[in-house]
Parts: structure tokens; C-alpha cells; sequence
């Protein structure tokens, strides 16, 4: 690449009818004045360059990193909703089992109470049968001790008036 120094140390030859020297000193002059700025600004630029595609590679590596930043978080997040999920369905399972479990219980004691209002009921119809038979047994022999009583004894008034008594006529 030409730099502003070979511009300005660069040497022509002097040949008849050629180029006024001063006036190609004078433009020379002007382009290496030219030159120098565009060169320097050139390097200015290619610093910039340089500096720029070091922040874009910085900023490469940090997108690269937000991105993985994203992806993990991504996957935290679906694994916490996957073990609440578990965990939530666990409850569910545990509370359906306790509530099973508790109805067992309570159609146990159900049957269970249930059987002991069968027993009473039964005892209930023995015992009323029992007594039912022995005030039924009770009332024959009555009946049969008056019909013997009635016999036994002459027929006189006490007789009448006993009967009368009874029902409740008094003549």
C-alpha cells in the first residue's frame, strides 16, 4: 500500500517540455496532505473495525449465553411444572386413598351397626314371643283356675252377686 511518505519522497525525472515543477510539487503537496488525512483516517477506522468486531463478538458470546440462560430456564420451568404436576397428582392419590379408607371404615361400622339393630330386632321378636306366649299361657291358666273355682262352689247369691259385680250391675 502507498503511504504519504512515498507520495512525498517519490522523485520524477526532469525532461524537457514536460510539467512545471512547482506546480507539481504544489498538487504533490496537496494529495500527501490528502493522503496523510485519508490514511489516517483510514487506520482511525480500521481501529474501529477492529474494536467493533471485538464488541460483536462479546456480544456473540453473551447472546450465546442469554440463550442458554433462556434454554435452562426453559427447562427449569417444564421440570417444575412436571414435579408439581407429580407432586399434585401424589396428593390427589394419597386424599383418594384416605378417603377410601375412610369409607371403609365407615361402611364397617355401618354393617357393624347394622348388625346390632338385626340382633335387637331379633332378641326384640323372641323376647316378645316368649312373653307374649307366657302371658298367653298365663291367661289360660287363669281362665281354667276361675272355670275350676266356679265349679267347685254351690251356686248361691255370693255367686250372683259376684257375677253381677263383673259386669258391672248392681240389682
Amino acid at each position: 500500500m502507498l503511504t504519504p511518505i512515498d507520495i512525498e519522497t517519490v522523485e520524477f525525472k526532469k525532461v524537457a517540455l514536460g510539467y512545471a515543477p512547482e506546480g507539481v510539487d504544489e498538487f504533490l503537496n496537496n494529495v500527501i496532505i490528502e493522503f496523510e488525512r485519508l490514511y489516517k483516517d483510514n487506520s482511525s477506522l480500521k481501529e474501529q473495525i477492529k474494536q467493533l468486531e471485538e464488541s460483536i463478538e462479546y456480544y456473540k458470546g453473551l447472546e450465546e449465553s442469554i440463550k442458554s440462560s433462556i434454554v435452562l430456564a426453559e427447562k427449569t420451568a417444564a421440570e417444575a411444572k412436571k414435579n408439581a404436576s407429580e407432586q399434585a397428582d401424589a396428593i390427589i392419590k394419597k386424599a383418594q386413598l384416605k378417603a377410601d379408607e375412610i369409607l371403609m371404615d365407615i361402611k364397617g361400622e355401618k354393617y357393624q351397626l347394622e348388625s346390632a339393630v338385626m340382633e335387637l330386632k331379633s332378641r326384640y321378636t323372641i323376647l316378645s314371643s316368649g312373653i307374649k306366649g307366657l302371658i298367653n299361657t298365663e291367661l289360660d291358666y287363669l281362665e281354667k283356675s276361675e272355670a275350676l273355682l266356679n265349679e267347685s262352689v254351690p251356686d248361691t247369691g255370693v255367686k250372683k252377686a259376684e257375677a253381677a259385680k263383673r259386669t258391672g250391675n248392681n240389682k
